[in-house]
């Protein structure tokens, strides 16, 4: 029964850490500091800090128990039906969102006057589907010889694994930066893009990817998470980080920062969202969850509510955008009507056999 409680508490966060997407764009629409794909006549910037807060580990989280969970598949139901669940699962909602949702979110961008044809680029049409394009590039890492790598770097002494860690957190940003020297980000922005989406957000979601990997592989891993001075430790160290991340957001910045502000700021951004989600996850992994009708509708339902609600929130944002509102209001109304929009659809998507096959629902 506990371990059935084990992996049902990480269902929990991992569907939680995808409906807490909900706000984290809604609140883009009040925004002061940024221009989103909409953004309000109305600005909160107590309400934004406050949710965007989370965007310093809630993706980072969510690929650590997405780690956890390959693993675990991998062990007990082998390659094959592994690499067909992702592409059931992963590989047709990203397709789907794309053809489906994302393109009429385009559409009413440009139907609106928000942005012209001119303006769309490929961004426009991925948008928040991302996270699927990058799952499924790491599940197809899983292929390679993962365990053998993971096993020999767990092998290295402590000061030899964290420089190389250190090494891997700025290897996305040393690759581009190398990149710019030869080749101008303004006159090769196709380029650019594709190396957002393919390479540098795949190395740098993967440090999180297989840090939950090696957690399932790695009893040794498992009983740091349940030690309580650890726990303390790494709680102190996130709830910092998290204090400094959220000083920091809309902070001016008056000139470019030198290369090495850049890559301390990284580092540190790393530092939070790891002890963020390490904290999480020991939490999640640990406390014991009954469970029940309502929590398992939403563990079922979080993918769909995730991937229908970013053109939700742009229309129903645009519509309400009308005067004699406060922008809590505002914030509160659309994130009501976002969530309930997004719960209907998925009835609809639920009721029908060929749209769950479209967007992965078992």
């Amino acid at each position: 029964m506990q371990k059935k409680e084990y992996f049902y508490g990480l269902d929990q966060l991992r569907s939680g850490l995808m409906l807490m997407g909900v706000l984290i764009h809604t609140v883009a629409l009040i925004n002061p500091f940024y221009q989103w794909n909409y953004v309000s006549q109305y600005r909160n910037e107590f309400i934004h800090n406050l949710v965007y807060v989370t965007h310093f580990f809630r993706m980072e989280a969510f690929f650590v128990i997405a780690g956890f969970f390959s693993a675990m598949v991998l062990a007990k139901k082998g390659t094959r039906y592994f690499i067909s669940g992702r592409y059931k699962r992963v590989l047709i909602p990203l397709l789907s969102s794309i053809l489906f949702i994302n393109t009429f979110e385009v559409w009413f961008i440009v139907e609106n006057g928000i942005k012209t044809w001119q303006q769309i680029g490929l961004p426009d049409f991925i948008v928040h589907s991302w996270f699927l394009l990058t799952l499924m590039i790491l599940s197809w890492l899983c292929l390679l010889p993962a365990d053998k790598i993971l096993d020999w770097l767990g092998r290295l002494k402590l000061p030899l694994q964290l420089c190389l860690a250190v090494i891997y957190m700025l290897s996305p940003y040393g690759l581009k930066f190398l990149f710019r020297l030869v080749i101008p980000e303004q006159d090769f922005p196709l380029f650019y893009t594709l190396f957002d989406y393919f390479v540098e957000r795949t190395l740098y979601y993967s440090l999180y990817f297989f840090l939950g990997y090696q957690i399932y592989r790695s009893e040794y891993l498992k009983s740091l998470l349940k030690n309580k001075k650890i726990f303390t430790a790494v709680s102190m160290t996130a709830l910092a980080g998290l204090l400094y991340q959220y000083a920091m957001i809309g902070a001016p910045s008056e000139n470019q920062p030198s290369i090495f502000l850049q890559a301390a700021n990284l580092i540190l951004k790393h530092i939070t969202a790891l002890s963020t989600s390490w904290i999480l996850f020991a939490f999640f992994s640990t406390a014991h969850f009954r469970p029940s009708d309502t929590s398992a509708f939403f563990v079922r339902s979080a993918i769909i509510i995730y991937l229908f609600h970013h053109p939700l929130v742009i229309v129903i944002g645009y519509y309400m955008d009308i005067p004699g509102l406060t922008s809590t209001g505002y914030f509160l109304i659309v994130s009501v009507c976002v969530y309930l929009w997004s719960f209907f659809i998925y009835f609809l998507i639920d009721s029908n056999r060929y749209t769950r096959w479209l967007f992965g629902i078992r």
